[in-house]
């Protein structure tokens, strides 16, 4: 037999959905602008009713609100990290061209590299007209050091910038074990606050967010498996296994171990902490910032030594090397008269085969390197590995004596003779010392290549910005709070929860 309050049982049960209703849009209103928030509704349903008296039919016994669920849709997440991922690659690279960039526009500036090379040439040129004044002999030696010290300036520029790109890798590493373990304490909240059945929707919510974030960093894959633990791999990695981290350790290279032979001391690989395995930062299908700080720092543009794996991108090391191919083939030029390939350069003699104001020929070197050798035998590496952008230099020797300077090829012709200095004059024009051409046409070849990286990673920011921003507000969409729309269910619940009342 029922109740005699049954129907008010009924009204009652109708306030409390009512009430369960605006609660829900309540916490949707307040957190309408909250990064990551997914919009929530309320579950309603009719409570189980009870068979009539006469077994003729059932009566019904109210409502109740028996769920609060968050609107969520896991395949454009998965786009989204997809996408960001791409974007967080060329952010990275964006920063670092930047200042790439600006390393190589003062080569080329007015009082840049390009003016020390024409500088030196100049002060050839005066040589060649008065060969026995003491006076142009150092102007020259002091226009080649001037030239080797604005060089060796932007060789440790980019050392120093290779330096930054390692410390950003480490403060990215830690990043990612600082986002896996906020990952892992919200993995624990969820279990334990999901016991009862429930859904711990802004505690799922901030998960989500911060694997947002980690997306960015590094690409992943993150899933929930059917007995409700959250895994995330990242690069194919076992990271995170719910309620347990692997974490990422630095590893700090040995010199043995250099990637490429300029490297900065003390760059840093990755490791997992927990079983040991070292993460492959040159992986093709990694992505995120990750990548892009690794393929700056690492670059080289070839990748093809499987003893010293390293990244095809043109990184700080690839124009390093570009330094060092300018300076070892304007050395053997000047100092052997002689092109890459070792074949003469016509009407260039060479500093080494020249003969000094005294009329000796010593084989005197006018570029060397710290500690290097001066004249003699050269080991057979020295132009093409010994001398490079961080060491070049004029040789010590002739900086303390500028009479050794040679000016002549031939020690009968007297102290005014300048087909040296007449050959060094012939380097800064001649076509084909580089294969893109004269001395100027190079440096301008490098800044062209430069532009080109920096344009390209700008225009993939951009577009993988666009694609990332189209589905993150395709994500709004479905996620996102509708003000307008929360207002008219208020209503809506506010009349329902009148109505039960004065029942």
């Amino acid at each position: 037999m029922r109740s005699s309050f049954f129907e008010f049982n009924v009204a009652i049960s109708g306030t409390f959905t009512a009430r369960a209703n605006l609660e829900t849009i309540s916490h949707n209103t307040a957190n309408a602008a909250t990064a990551g928030f997914s919009r929530q509704i309320s579950k309603n349903r009719a409570t189980e009713p009870l068979a009539v008296n006469t077994g003729a039919g059932m009566v019904g016994t109210g409502s109740e609100a028996y769920a609060i669920e968050r609107i969520r849709d896991e395949f454009l997440d998965m786009k989204y990290w997809t996408q960001k991922c791409v974007m967080g690659e060329y952010s990275g690279k964006m920063t670092q061209l930047t200042m790439l960039e600006n390393i190589f526009a003062e080569m080329s500036g007015d009082s840049g590299l390009s003016a020390l090379f024409n500088d030196f040439f100049n002060k050839a040129s005066d040589l060649s007209t008065t060969a026995n004044d003491q006076t142009y002999r150092i102007n020259i030696v002091h226009a080649a050091d001037a030239l080797a010290q604005s060089i060796n300036f932007n060789g440790e520029a980019l050392l120093k910038l290779q330096t930054d790109a390692n410390t950003e890798f480490a403060v990215i590493i830690n990043q990612i074990n600082s986002f896996g373990e906020q990952i892992v304490s919200l993995n624990k909240q969820i279990t334990i606050a999901e016991l009862d059945g429930s859904g711990a929707n802004d505690l799922r919510d901030e998960r989500n967010r911060l694997v947002d974030e980690l997306s960015g960093l590094v690409n992943l894959d993150a899933t929930e498996r059917h007995d409700k633990t959250y895994v995330v791999m990242i690069n194919g990695y076992d990271f995170i296994n719910h309620n347990r981290i692997n974490p990422l350790q630095l590893v700090e290279r040995k010199p043995a171990d250099r990637r490429n032979p300029m490297d900065a001391d003390g760059l840093y690989d990755a490791r997992f902490t927990t079983n040991n395995v070292d993460f492959d930062i040159y992986h093709p299908g990694l992505k995120g910032q990750l990548k892009g700080v690794v393929d700056i720092r690492d670059g080289n543009g070839d990748a093809g030594n499987p003893a010293t794996p390293t990244t095809r991108y043109k990184g700080i090391p690839y124009y390093m090397n570009k330094l060092n191919g300018m300076v070892r083939i304007f050395a053997l030029a000047i100092d052997q008269g002689l092109y890459a390939d070792n074949t003469p350069i016509p009407g260039v003699k060479g500093h080494a085969n020249g003969y000094d104001l005294n009329g000796d020929h010593l084989g005197t070197l006018l570029f060397s390197y710290d500690n290097g050798p001066t004249n003699g035998a050269l080991p057979p590496t020295f132009y093409t590995d010994d001398i490079n952008c961080l060491n070049f230099g004029v040789n010590q020797t002739l900086k303390k004596e500028p009479a050794l300077l040679n000016c002549s090829d031939d020690p009968t012709t007297g102290e005014s003779a300048y087909n040296i200095t007449k050959g060094m004059m012939l380097v800064n024009t001649d076509s084909s010392i580089f294969r893109e051409g004269k001395l100027n046409d190079y440096i301008t070849a490098i800044n062209s290549e430069m532009g080109i990286d920096a344009r390209q990673a700008s225009d993939f920011e951009a577009s993988y910005g666009d694609a990332t921003t189209m589905i993150d507000n395709q994500r709004i969409n479905v996620s996102g709070v509708d003000l307008n729309e929360e207002m008219v269910k208020m209503i809506k619940y506010q009349q329902l929860y009148q109505a039960s009342a004065k029942l």
